[in-house]
Formats: structure tokens, C-alpha cells, sequence
């Protein structure tokens, strides 16, 4: 980091606020049997509460990006925790499900700012190789609390009831302000200033024809499709086709998402030394083998829990090796930009996953093979979209 640069808030800072988008989603998820019991509603408009919030995410790194680029990181940030605070305390007093619906799309759309930020943030004080490493080191640790959330709310809402859950996402985000606040210093030094909104959402569309950018963006938002897909649909499976208790997914989840927590900790530790391309190529060839025996189950073994998760965790620690490295290739192709960067690629993320639950919940029947055909299918596009690039350039290469 040279002089002239800016300085890194605290890291436990930037995860912490980071950590508020993926803990809300994922904590959700064990109430959902809840919901169809208390609202008298069918396990589909359940999930909706998911898809919400994906679609709340998605518009809302759309904003916080560009804001970011042209005001600063603190004050846009400050701003999103708090109107978090403000849709996680109107959460736990919906009296509809269509109330918890719209409620859900306010809260994805405040939550994502800490997510958004927080790469702009680190892209801000370091190249892209450095970069990819505190993200993968972020990723993981966000990942590891995101790991215990299903299997701590199923515990809190059977004594206490659902609600308690968003109390508990009031508390922390409430944490998270008063800490922000205080510690949270700006590092967009280099604004853009003078620009208005037609300019800085014209930056999306300079975005969109780089074909780098759009690689990278494009692998990125399939492999989360993939992720989030599959936490959508796994409860039905396992309620649904296999009998299990709520309380088991928050189990299970934890066999995936300690890989999602290895990945990215082979991230942090090699990507400086390994550098970005070579990550992405080993973590694509990783979720390969994963698809490949998700299928060779599919049609040869009789469901479990375990051949539902055990291939799963294969192919989300490939992702946490490539995603890092993905992320830190997109910001880094506009570093001016890596607030619109971050959040026309989270756009792109949590769009196609939102997309994802929306198929899967009118698929999803008396067979796991619909889940498992988004994986598959996901996972593949994720790494034709890194192949095309490198086709491309290669041709580049070879016709100058």
C-alpha cells in the first residue's frame, strides 16, 4: 500500500457490516415450515420471503454502488445499516405473509449495503491480487457466522417463536451503527464529483461492454445461483421427501458451508501467491467434479441427507476458492468504478438467484432432480463464462 492510499477501516468492521446481508438471508430459512403453518399459506409463498429478499438485494447494490463512487463509502453506508435496522424491527411485526413479503424486499434492499461496500471498500486500499485475499478472508468469516445462523435460529424460534430471529437482526445491526459510526473512516478518496444519476448509472452501460467485466460478473452470478438455489430448495427436500425435522437443515447446512469456509480460506492464504487466474481455473475444475457426482447419485444411489449435501460442499468450496478471485477480477477492470463495479455485479448475483428460487419453487415436486438440475446447469454456465473470456483473448493474442 503506498502513502498516497487509503487506509482500511478495522476489518472486523468492514465483515461485520458485511455480514448482515448473508445472516439475514440464511437465518430465515428454518422458519419457513413456520410460516406455512402460522399464515395457513403453502410451502411456495413461503419461499417467496427468500426470493424477496434476493430481489431487495439486487436493486438495491444497484444504488448503493454509485452513490458510493460519488459521495464516499461512510455516509452511504451509514445510511443503509440504518434503514436496515428500521426493516428488521418492522419484520418481526408482520401480521401477513404478503406483509413479511414486502417487509423482506425493504430489508434485502438496506442489508446489501454493507456487502456492496465492503469490497468497494478493500478494492479502495489495495490491487486486485491483495484485494482477493482480505476478501476471501472477509467471505470466510462471513460464511462461518452465516453457518451457525440456520441451526441458531431453529433453537431460538422454538422456544421463542420466529419473530425473535429479526429482534435479534435489530440487535446486531444496531451493534453495527453505533461501530460504524465510530470507527468506519472513508476511503474513496478520488470521488466523482459533478456527476448526476443519468451519468453514474451510464457507467453500468461502460460496465456491461467490457467483456472482462461481464466474464467475471457472469461467473460470478451463476456459481451464487447455484448457492442460493440450493438453500432454497434443500428444505423442501428434506421436510418434504425425506420427513426430517426444520431443525435438521440447520444441521446439514453446516457440512456445506464449512466447505464455503475452507474455500475461501485457501483463497485468502494463495491468491497473492498463486494469483487470481490460476484460482479461478482450479476452483472451476473443482465444481466440475462436484456436478459430475451429483449426477452419477442422482441416478445410482437412494436419497439421503448426505447425497444431498456431501457433492454440495464440493462445489461451494470450489466457489469459495474462485469467487474471491472473480469478485477482485471485476472491480479491477474500472478501479475507478469498484463501487458501480460491486454493485452491477451483486445486481447480477443476487438477480439470477432470485430468478433461481422463483423456478425451483414452482419445479420442486415429489423428486430431488429439479434441484439438483439447477445446480448442474448453473455451475456449468458459471465456468463457460471464464472459458469464453479466455477463448476470446486467445484469439485476441493470436491475431495481433
Amino acid at each position: 500500500m503506498t502513502p498516497s492510499s487509503p487506509r482500511l477501516p478495522p476489518f472486523w468492521l468492514v465483515v461485520l457490516v458485511a455480514v448482515l446481508g448473508p445472516f439475514s438471508f440464511h437465518i430465515v430459512i428454518p422458519a419457513l415450515p413456520l410460516l406455512v403453518s402460522e399464515f395457513g399459506i403453502e410451502f411456495d409463498a413461503a419461499q417467496r420471503t427468500l426470493t424477496a429478499y434476493l430481489i431487495g438485494i439486487s436493486g438495491g447494490q444497484l444504488i448503493y454502488g454509485p452513490l458510493s463512487d460519488r459521495f464516499g463509502r461512510r455516509p452511504v453506508l451509514l445510511g443503509g445499516v440504518a434503514l436496515y435496522l428500521v426493516a428488521s424491527l418492522a419484520c418481526a411485526t408482520a401480521q401477513s405473509i404478503e406483509a413479511l413479503i414486502a417487509l423482506r424486499l425493504l430489508q434485502g434492499a438496506t442489508g446489501c449495503a454493507g456487502h456492496v461496500l465492503s469490497r468497494a471498500i478493500i478494492r479502495d486500499c489495495y490491487p486486485r491480487d491483495r484485494a482477493a485475499s482480505l476478501m476471501g478472508y472477509a467471505t470466510m468469516t462471513m460464511a462461518s457466522c452465516a453457518s451457525f445462523s440456520p441451526l441458531i435460529a431453529a433453537l431460538i424460534q422454538e422456544r421463542w417463536g420466529w419473530r425473535m430471529n429479526f429482534y435479534l437482526l435489530s440487535g446486531v445491526s444496531a451493534f453495527a451503527l453505533l461501530c460504524a459510526l465510530r470507527w468506519l473512516n472513508e476511503t474513496k478518496l478520488d470521488r466523482l464529483e459533478g456527476q448526476g444519476p443519468a451519468r453514474l448509472f451510464g457507467n453500468y452501460v461502460m460496465l456491461l461492454r467490457s467483456p472482462a467485466y461481464l466474464a467475471y460478473a457472469l461467473s460470478s452470478a451463476f456459481a451464487m445461483s447455484a448457492w442460493y438455489g440450493f438453500v432454497a430448495g434443500a428444505p423442501y427436500v428434506l421436510t418434504r421427501l425425506l420427513g426430517q425435522p426444520p431443525i435438521a437443515y440447520g444441521k446439514y447446512i453446516l457440512i456445506v458451508l464449512a466447505g464455503y469456509v475452507a474455500g475461501n480460506f485457501v483463497a485468502g492464504r494463495f491468491s497473492v501467491r498463486w494469483g487470481g487466474a490460476r484460482m479461478i481455473t482450479v476452483g472451476q475444475t473443482l465444481a466440475m467434479i462436484g456436478v459430475a457426482i451429483q449426477l452419477v447419485l442422482l441416478f445410482t444411489v437412494t436419497l439421503t441427507p448426505l447425497v444431498l449435501f456431501l457433492p454440495m460442499a464440493l462445489i461451494i468450496f470450489a466457489s469459495g476458492l474462485f469467487l474471491p478471485n472473480a469478485n477482485a477480477g471485476a472491480l479491477s477492470t474500472h478501479p475507478q468504478l469498484a463501487g458501480s463495479a460491486s454493485g452491477l455485479s451483486g445486481f447480477l448475483q443476487m438477480g439470477f438467484s432470485a430468478l433461481a428460487t422463483v423456478v425451483l419453487g414452482s419445479a420442486l415436486s415429489d423428486s430431488e432432480a429439479p434441484l439438483i438440475a439447477l445446480t448442474v446447469g448453473t455451475s456449468v454456465l458459471s465456468a463457460l463464462s471464464m472459458l469464453l473470456l479466455r477463448v476470446g483473448r486467445a484469439r485476441s493474442t493470436a491475431g495481433s
